[in-house]
């Protein structure tokens, strides 16, 4: 004879129950271990907070030049020397200078500024020691004379001495030293006080 088991689940609910046990077992011990990190569980998503840091900019800082630099160079009015400033970029030159001085007034300056500097008139080279400045020009130099010569050595010289450490000019030409003309006649140094009025500006 046989004995009655009682109802028997189909296989199929067996199989999700016993699923739905393990899910939950599962979700347990992930509970257990979040808590265990310390990383608090909230009721509701929050947006997670990001922390901008701005960009680095590390592109140099360029400076075009000393601002509001420029050179003193001295052109005639009339028969007085006059002063005119030029902007440079960087630091103020004597070169510079008298670049400006051996070249006809810029445009846009006075029409009545005239320069007695022979054109075409170089510069070999310069240099500047113990308050003299040595100044070698080319021979175009030499394609004036008389007042006019004179003048157009006062501009440069003016040119020159308008830098507070040079104190007196000598010249050469073509590297031969030379008695540059002034008010006091021929001097193998020059200095402010070589010339009168008009052409000394001082």
């Amino acid at each position: 004879m046989t004995g009655s088991l009682g109802p028997t689940s189909p296989p199929g609910r067996r199989a999700r129950a016993g699923v739905a046990a393990a899910v939950v077992a599962i979700a347990a011990l992930v509970g257990i271990g979040v808590a265990a990190c310390g990383v608090p569980i909230d009721d509701e998503p929050r947006p997670i907070a990001q922390t901008t840091i701005a960009p680095t900019d590390d592109a140099p800082t360029t400076i075009a030049g000393t601002d509001g630099a420029e050179v003193s160079v001295y052109f005639l009015h009339g028969d007085s020397l006059e002063r005119q400033g030029y902007p440079v970029e960087g630091e103020p030159t004597l070169r510079a200078a008298l670049d400006f001085v051996l070249d006809p007034p810029a445009e846009g300056l006075s029409d009545e500024l005239r320069s007695s500097v022979p054109p075409d008139t170089g510069l070999n080279s310069v240099e500047v020691s113990d308050g003299v400045a040595v100044i070698d020009l080319t021979s175009e130099i030499n394609d004036v004379s008389g007042e006019a010569q004179k003048e157009a050595f006062a501009q440069i010289v003016f040119t020159t001495l308008a830098f507070p450490e040079i104190a007196s000019v000598r010249f050469l030409v073509d590297g031969k030293a030379i008695d540059a003309p002034t008010d006091d006649g021929n001097r193998s140094i020059v200095t402010a006080d070589n010339y009168d009025e008009p052409l000394n500006p001082r």
